[in-house]
């Protein structure tokens, strides 16, 4: 008996790594209160890998195929498991900016590099330039809270005014009440 359910664990865990180990421990530790018909009881390895992949956003047409989970036990999951994944995201955004500021570094690096080699520079399209400068500005505005987006809102018509002034010249015409106009 023991030995078929380690042979069932064994067929089902798709990774040893410790980010993943972490949902399996996650997993098996809900599944204490909850229902024996839940994925998190009869596939613990499946369900601990949904939620990693959930976590690192995965879409659920990609989980479902790598873990041959439906995608309505997938969102049961997600719904089940939201508190871990929010912490998870978290932490996994924290990483993402670590990264990201890294990266901008060597962009900064190799910015200075072109400065001072002229014909690499000339080398770089326009449009690639133009991007660069439209996404860190955006960025920088995003880190010091100045607005990206602007909402207008406007004043003056609208589309059921515009509609209700149509109808309304309409049935002027229909019931004959027009000015004759001769344009001169």
């Amino acid at each position: 008996m023991i030995e078929e359910q380690l042979q069932k664990l064994q067929e089902n865990y798709y990774d040893d790594r410790p980010d993943k180990s972490e949902w399996f421990m996650e997993v098996k530790e809900r599944a204490k209160s909850l229902h024996r018909n839940n994925v998190e009881h009869y596939a613990p390895n499946k369900a601990a890998l949904a939620l990693f992949m959930l976590s690192q956003g995965a879409r659920i047409s990609e989980i479902s195929q790598r873990t041959s989970l439906s995608r309505d036990v997938i969102r049961s999951l997600e719904w089940r498991h939201t508190d871990t994944l929010e912490t998870k995201r978290k932490e996994f955004s924290m990483r993402y900016a670590i990264a990201a500021q890294e990266y901008t570094d060597l962009l900064f690096e190799r910015a200075t590099q072109l400065f001072d080699d002229p014909d690499s520079l000339a080398k770089i399209s326009p449009e690639k330039l133009a991007i660069t400068v439209g996404i860190l500005t955006d960025k920088a505005a995003q880190l010091t809270g100045m607005a990206t987006t602007v909402v207008e809102h406007r004043k003056g018509a609208s589309l059921d005014d515009a509609a209700n002034l149509i109808n309304e010249a309409r049935s002027r015409i229909a019931k004959g009440k027009v000015i004759e106009a001769e344009v001169v």
